[in-house]
């Protein structure tokens, strides 16, 4: 899943990463920076995947303990500075013709606010998706929302009437430095971790906060069921490719 998200911020002309690491997982970082060799990972190397990384920047950051995507996040503010920066999680997977990234890139071009990627979700499929950023709406072109409310994190399975349709976040988004902030402005109300949702939250209060809708099939590979489906999706690509 990393060398596909990877793959899709640099398909869309990104060339600058930073990446948050855990202790646990030191396997992570020498898949990234290719220190290592068969069999340490069940696949061989691809060359052409390190010969564009070989180009990029990158510099990472060790999260000590798992407080949470907006503490992680909150690692990269000097790396960041008072640029607009991409966050797009790994578990997110889009398959598309054009980059997850580069859709976001596009309506943060035109607006110039904090833009999240969102889907739209069948009933049928919402068991595959973590019940958490279901969104309020208001239309701002064929595309793109200003969004007016998004749900809590919530343990329970996301469920929706049959015919139902659910309109949630996806994967991330394209912030302004304003987000580092919003870090440290909720870090002492965090209970356990320091998550992202209440600062979608506090940017959609002000009005801070657009959506564009995703082209592409979506898949929540934090989610077993999502996993399996994207796994399954992928091999059909490959299969018919």
């Amino acid at each position: 899943m990393i060398q596909y998200t990877l793959e899709m911020y640099m398909a869309a002309g990104i060339s600058e990463f930073c990446i948050i690491i855990s202790p646990e997982k030191p396997q992570l970082k020498d898949f990234i920076t290719g220190n290592w060799t068969p069999p340490a990972l069940p696949f061989e190397k691809d060359a052409r995947f390190y010969k564009h990384l070989k180009r990029c920047r990158i510099v990472f950051f060790t999260q000590s303990h798992p407080r949470g995507v907006a503490d992680a996040v909150g690692l990269a503010k000097d790396f960041v500075g008072d640029e607009p920066f991409a966050c797009i999680m790994p578990d997110c997977l889009l398959f598309s013709d054009k980059p997850h990234a580069q859709q976001l890139l596009q309506v943060f071009g035109r607006y110039q606010k904090n833009v999240i990627g969102t889907v739209f979700i069948r009933s049928a499929d919402v068991k595959r998706f973590g019940n958490v950023g279901l969104l309020g709406t208001q239309s701002l072109d064929g595309e793109c929302f200003l969004i007016t409310s998004l749900s809590d994190k919530k343990t329970e399975p996301l469920i929706a009437r049959p015919g139902e349709t659910i309109h949630k976040g996806f994967g991330g988004g394209i912030y302004l430095p304003e987000y580092f902030d919003l870090v440290e402005i909720t870090r002492p109300h965090a209970i356990g971790e320091v998550d992202d949702v209440p600062i979608h939250q506090i940017l959609i209060k002000q009005g801070k906060l657009l959506g564009v809708l995703l082209e592409g099939a979506a898949f929540d590979a934090g989610h077993p069921l999502g996993l399996r489906a994207a796994a399954h999706y992928a091999g059909r690509r490959i299969h018919s490719s």
